[in-house]
């Protein structure tokens, strides 16, 4: 039984996909799941953070050894880290997109996020080390239990709105139809 992936894209879909990371980063999801048989079997890092939960596996997001890229990609690694293809490399696939117009919307994605995650640093002096994903999850947090200062309550409120609008990006061009059903649905 295979327990661990060594496979290695072909060079077109690893020039987008491997400095893209935002499915590692924890800008798309908050973990990725992993197959019977890879935990114990895992680089370091990835084991570090692995769970079981309800009879699955998984490993929670940012992964330890995105830093810009993937650092691991021709090591072994958990099989989502070679199988996982987003909306936008479908569209590739298909000729959906030009390969131009994949680079832009990543770039996009990715200058959003950070502007996100340095308003996030700025308005509540916390480092967003969970990544995007957590933001939206604890500004909706403040908001309701009234943890926000009054005086800043609004500003929350916009950053709340521009997760919003990542978020349909995100959907639209990184997550695909299914998995987005999922992920509201948990």
């Amino acid at each position: 039984m295979k327990i661990y992936s060594d496979a290695v894209a072909p060079a077109g879909e690893q020039e987008i996909c491997v400095t893209c990371g935002l499915c590692c980063d924890a800008t798309l999801y908050m973990h990725a799941n992993l197959q019977p048989g890879e935990r114990g079997n895992l680089p370091l890092k990835i084991e570090a953070v692995s769970v079981t939960e309800g009879g699955k596996d998984f490993f929670r997001l940012p992964c330890g050894y995105f830093s810009g890229t993937c650092t691991i990609y021709d090591c072994r690694r958990a099989e989502v880290c070679s199988t996982y293809r987003c909306k936008l490399q479908k569209m590739d696939d298909r000729g959906g997109n030009s390969r131009e117009d994949a680079f832009r919307t990543v770039r996009e994605a990715v200058a959003m996020r950070d502007s996100i995650l340095d308003e996030y640093r700025r308005l509540t002096g916390r480092d967003a080390g969970a990544g995007f994903r957590r933001i939206p999850i604890e500004l909706d947090l403040m908001l309701k239990e009234g943890l926000a200062d009054e005086a800043l309550a609004g500003a929350y409120e916009m950053l709340l709105v521009r997760c919003n609008i990542l978020e349909a990006l995100l959907i639209r061009f990184f997550m695909s139809d299914e998995e987005f059903e999922k992920y509201i649905m948990r």
